[in-house]
């Protein structure tokens, strides 16, 4: 079964050109993605005005033989997925794609809060820090639910969240060592991540979480020392971007393996130091590839739970991108996010789910007060006691009942779930950020394929 990557051709059918694909003309190049298989190809010259005329043809033959040149742009194409049988029912495929990834993906993921309460007080943070550390029942609770279920997924993915979950590294570490001992007992990959705001990730917090199969940070600096320290602000007032940055260069002395997503949260004022800020991080992390950025446009500064609280159009970031891109900094692992299914939220997932330090189960990281994200609790036995009518608002929805989603391009990317919290807030299915600037972040990544005639 071909669900992405290359397609086999199985018959001289006439074709037409795939309704997921999207052209992009870059100078003298011509590149090419398609949504179904998540791969982008690159022409250049007298190839990319053959591929542009190729696609134009509506009852295109498979094989040309009397124009070699045409012949083996018609057969990759074809191969890449940007070419299709005309008999072929796109929108089939696509349902099918999303069917089959639901039953070939068995990782589940637990978003996991030490502590819901957290050692900065960011201007613009939405949690109203009322919880604090996780009580001992539901940190058993969790280990007995693993204890029990684990063993129907191939993966497990722990997703240490806040709060800051540093305040309690102490549950990380009771917790990891029982985690990671029942994944090897039902011979299940453990793999872990932590959202963290760096301040208390010295050198010997750090080695001690990869030893915890922690190896995926998730750190913020909101622009330079100025811009950082008046927004991500300590408890009682203190500036913090200095010894964040500090625990950062401590970090990359290590030569062990894992990778740190320096996201930025930009709004008007952020943005007029960001240039300072890309030379910054640039001199100290552009020769390791372990280190990536991640810009985040921010419209809610007001501390308000709502979906609205990342600006929908992303185009004031490309800018920065560029001028990263220029000093070396490499954006490949965006392409996740054009993969089928890379666009959709983890809380549209029924592997997924948040577990608060009081036990309350939740769908989504940004919206702790919404009666709607309150789908569930977890007992010290390690049921999960769920509300089924909640629960289904986040895993049901989305494409097969939207007609717009079902026409989009994207739609095997997105799969109508981009955020189930707007949905479910405004009735309506919102766009992914991604789709918004397509033509930019295709061009922002490398390509999968640069086509070069057969010799």
């Amino acid at each position: 079964m071909v669900l992405r990557g290359d397609m086999t051709i199985q018959d001289s059918s006439t074709l037409k050109a795939s309704r997921f694909n999207v052209r992009v003309a870059d100078g003298e190049y011509l590149r090419l993605y398609n949504s179904y298989t998540g791969k982008i190809s690159k022409f250049t010259g007298g190839e990319a005005e053959i591929v542009d005329e190729l696609l134009k043809v509506r009852d295109l033959e498979a094989v040309e033989s009397q124009d070699e040149i045409r012949s083996g742009l018609i057969q990759h194409l074809q191969n890449k997925g940007f070419l299709v049988k005309n008999r072929v029912n796109e929108f089939q495929l696509a349902t099918a794609q999303k069917y089959n990834m639901l039953a070939e993906n068995r990782m589940l993921q637990l978003i996991i809060l030490p502590n819901e309460d957290c050692n900065f007080r960011c201007t613009y943070c939405y949690e109203d820090f009322l919880k604090s550390e996780m009580k001992e029942s539901v940190q058993q609770g969790i280990l007995n639910f693993l204890e029990r279920n684990v063993k129907n997924y191939s993966r497990l993915l722990i997703s240490w969240f806040g709060g800051e979950p540093l305040k309690s590294f102490d549950v990380i570490k009771r917790m990891s060592a029982p985690i990671k001992e029942i994944c090897a007992k039902y011979n299940v990959q453990y793999h872990a991540n932590i959202t963290t705001n760096g301040y208390l990730l010295n050198s010997e917090t750090f080695e001690e979480l990869l030893d915890m199969n922690v190896r995926s940070f998730q750190i913020t600096l909101d622009g330079t020392a100025e811009t950082h320290d008046s927004y991500r602000v300590g408890r009682f007032g203190e500036k913090t971007f200095d010894t964040i940055f500090s625990n950062l260069l401590k970090m990359k002395q290590s030569d062990k393996p894992f990778n740190v997503v320096l996201r930025s949260n930009i709004n008007q004022e952020v943005s007029t130091v960001m240039d300072n800020y890309i030379s910054l991080v640039s001199s100290a992390f552009v020769d390791d590839p372990r280190f990536m950025l991640h810009f985040v446009p921010i419209q809610n500064l007001k501390g308000e739970q709502t979906a609205d609280i990342h600006l929908c159009d992303t185009k004031m970031l490309f800018p920065f991108y560029e001028k990263a891109k220029e000093k070396g900094f490499n954006f490949d692992f965006y392409k996740q996010y054009l993969r089928p299914g890379g666009s959709e939220c983890y809380a549209s997932s029924p592997s997924s789910c948040v577990i608060g330090s009081d036990g309350m189960i939740y769908k989504c990281t940004v919206a702790f007060n919404n009666p709607m994200n309150h789908v569930g609790d977890i007992l010290e036995n390690g049921d999960m006691v769920i509300d089924q009518e909640k629960w289904s608002l986040w895993v049901t929805g989305g494409v097969n009942e939207d007609a717009s989603c079902t026409k989009c391009f994207f739609r095997p990317s997105c799969q109508g779930n981009a955020c189930p919290l707007e949905r479910i807030e405004t009735g309506a299915t919102p766009c992914p950020p991604v789709k918004k600037s397509i033509k930019k972040y295709i061009t922002l990544v490398n390509e999968d394929y640069a086509y070069e005639p057969s010799v």
